[in-house]
């Protein structure tokens, strides 16, 4: 048997989030109350170590993990450190293509309302409605299922000691990837619904899992620790609820 504990958590505020505008796979950086958000999810992780960080490759998901990891520069408010972990991401970070955010295709840059609208006149749920040209939420799956086996195939090598990953993600992944978690694990001691983890985390909204793997590397057991946790963002404007 190996275990591993593994944080989900969803990047900072952008510009595109508190406008409804929809983003998709756009590589729009952190607003300025993102940054603010990142470095409150920093201190609310402070205590823990990182055996891995992994990040999609678009800016407001690299910008906030350089945040939560480099613990010297994220406790110094100096606007010239700000910048600095804006520019680049910090060498620990592995960028993952399969983390992006969807695809929304033509509706990408788009007012939010927009694509409720062409739902709506499809007569389709706006969370499964698919645009033209945009990926469908089974192809978002498809690719974080491909990641997360992946991860798990190389955690089986390691039987010594039970490692801690974080990876930072988009809000219509991480609603793709939890739910997959919550309905095809064999046994579970989930505590929530599949409605409640395929829910939109709030930016920065963190959730944390301790998942058990067999010798093979297949998954036989998936615990939730915390859930959406936003405990950290008393100060900071929470304002997007959707996956835009």
């Amino acid at each position: 048997m190996v275990e591993f504990t593994l944080f989900l958590a969803r990047h900072g505020e952008t510009d595109h989030n508190k406008g409804s505008v929809i983003q998709g796979q756009l590589d729009i950086p952190l607003s300025h109350n993102g940054i603010d958000q990142a470095k409150s999810l920093a201190k609310l992780l402070y205590q823990h170590e990182w055996n891995e960080v992994w990040s999609s490759d678009l800016k407001r998901s690299w910008q906030t993990a350089n945040f939560l990891v480099n613990k010297e520069l994220t406790n110094n408010d100096c606007d010239d450190t700000d910048a600095l972990l804006m520019n680049n991401p910090l060498p620990l970070i592995q960028a993952d293509v399969r983390i992006r955010e969807r695809n929304y295709g033509i509706c990408q840059g788009q007012s939010s309302s927009i694509l409720k609208e062409m739902a709506r006149e499809a007569g389709v749920k706006v969370s499964n409605f698919v645009p033209p040209e945009a990926e469908s939420p089974a192809d978002v799956r498809g690719r974080a299922i491909s990641f997360f086996k992946d991860l798990c195939n190389r955690q089986k090598e390691r039987v010594d000691e039970k490692e801690s990953k974080v990876l930072l993600g988009h809000g219509g992944w991480l609603s793709q990837f939890m739910t997959y978690l919550a309905s095809h694990v064999e046994s579970t001691s989930f505590t929530f619904r599949i409605e409640t983890a395929s829910r939109i985390t709030p930016n920065t909204g963190v959730s944390s899992f301790e998942i058990r793997l067999e010798n093979d590397g297949r998954v036989s057991n998936v615990k939730c620790l915390t859930l959406h946790d936003t405990s950290h963002l008393s100060n900071c404007v929470r304002t997007d609820q959707l996956a835009v």
